[in-house]
């Protein structure tokens, strides 16, 4: 790889093969690793010798391949998890048996990764973003990268890197970062964990009888369904003003990934062409919007607002329809508050814990950009060497 930067990527769904294309489109050294058990992009990448990509990033493209995690490892100390999160176990289970005092981990759509499973990984810190930097979906083999955002969340926990170590992850991504200083809210800052449950639920009908054969954005989100999904999000930014951050609105948040000018979320779902440009509807009740979504996004917010006092009604609603609709208590088997080791705690002590979770970012960075509070900042900073290979 000569002094190219390497960048091992854990995963080889949507998120993971974009970003391996996208990563060798700008000159970075990929492995690309998929767990055993589902290997079919792996394998297909292997049969066909490349990657093929379309849209945003057009071309055919070489990772290296593994289904071996003692050889993403090796490859590179920068680990980029890109499973779902119902694949996170399986993941730490593999991982948690190598020395990783020297690795960074990022968890893409971390949906409280770090604060789950930081005791079982000795990582030098694990870092979240609160969504993908794609929007990107696989069909036919090939990985259609329809957008990318243009910034990205992330915190660290514990944050122990240095300015120089900070440059160097900013690099792996696309976009300028919003560094924050707490994992928490990144957790509370999904906009998956808004969107999407209530659109898949309230649409369970259609995507039974059509096996997803209708635009989810433009023809699933009515005006109707848009006014739950806001309701949902008013839940969740109340949830976070009780744990003391303040968060924008998640249309804010599209808006600002995407652009435009939107009054509701429901003018948006049909207005976007990222989101339009392929149908991206679940086929079926068990998909990632709902056994994801649910479990690792709402339950948390649920737990952690009925532990400061917030009545989230309509989020404990779609916990319970789709714990019935799916024969799981999602309460009980989702990322709940005794799986994050907080279920002992008074309301005093989360909020204690919810403060000294805070990591407090470099005193400056190249740019001036980055400070210790507890508001976010952007910065797109200047290439430089590889993390430790």
């Amino acid at each position: 790889m000569g002094s190219k930067m390497r960048v091992s990527i854990i995963g080889a769904g949507n998120c993971g093969c974009a970003f391996a294309v996208d990563l060798i489109n700008r000159g970075f050294g990929v492995l690309l690793y998929g767990h055993p058990h589902h290997r079919r992009n792996i394998d297909a990448i292997r049969r066909d010798g490349h990657l093929t990509a379309r849209m945003k990033i057009e071309g055919q493209f070489e990772p290296t391949v593994t289904t071996e995690m003692a050889t993403a490892v090796e490859f590179s100390r920068v680990l980029v998890v890109t499973v779902p999160s119902y694949g996170h176990d399986d993941i730490v289970s593999e991982l948690k048996d190598f020395d990783l005092s020297r690795h960074i981990i990022v968890a893409i759509n971390g949906n409280f990764f770090a604060l789950a499973c930081s005791r079982e990984l000795n990582a030098l810190t694990i870092l979240e973003t609160n969504a993908s930097p794609y929007a990107s979906w696989i069909q036919k083999g090939e990985v259609l990268v329809a957008g990318i955002k243009a910034s990205l969340p992330i915190a660290a926990f514990p944050n122990t890197l240095d300015e120089k170590q900070w440059s160097q992850i900013a690099n792996i991504f696309p976009q300028p970062l919003q560094l924050h200083n707490n994992v928490f809210e990144i957790g509370m800052q999904s906009n998956n964990g808004v969107i999407h449950p209530v659109a898949a639920i309230l649409n369970t009908g259609r995507i039974e009888s059509t096996k997803g054969e209708f635009f989810f954005y433009r023809d699933g989100i009515s005006s109707s369904v848009g006014k739950v999904i806001e309701a949902v999000d008013i839940e969740r930014l109340a949830i976070a003003d009780a744990l003391g951050f303040r968060l924008q609105t998640f249309l804010q948040e599209m808006v600002g990934f995407y652009g435009g000018s939107f009054d509701t979320f429901s003018d948006f779902a049909f207005h976007t062409r990222v989101h339009n440009t392929t149908r991206a509807t679940p086929v079926h009740m068990q998909d990632r919007y709902v056994v994801e979504d649910i479990p690792y996004i709402l339950v948390p917010w649920y737990e952690l607002g009925a532990k400061v006092g917030v009545d989230a009604r309509t989020i404990k609603a779609f916990v319970d329809i789709a714990s019935a609709m799916n024969g799981n208590n999602y309460f009980e088997s989702g990322r709940n508050l005794r799986r994050l080791g907080m279920a002992h705690m008074s309301r005093r002590e989360l909020s204690q814990f919810v403060e000294n979770a805070t990591c407090h970012s470099p005193s400056s960075s190249p740019s001036g950009h980055v400070t210790p509070s507890m508001e976010s900042t952007s910065f797109a900073l200047a290439s430089v060497g590889d993390v430790g290979t």
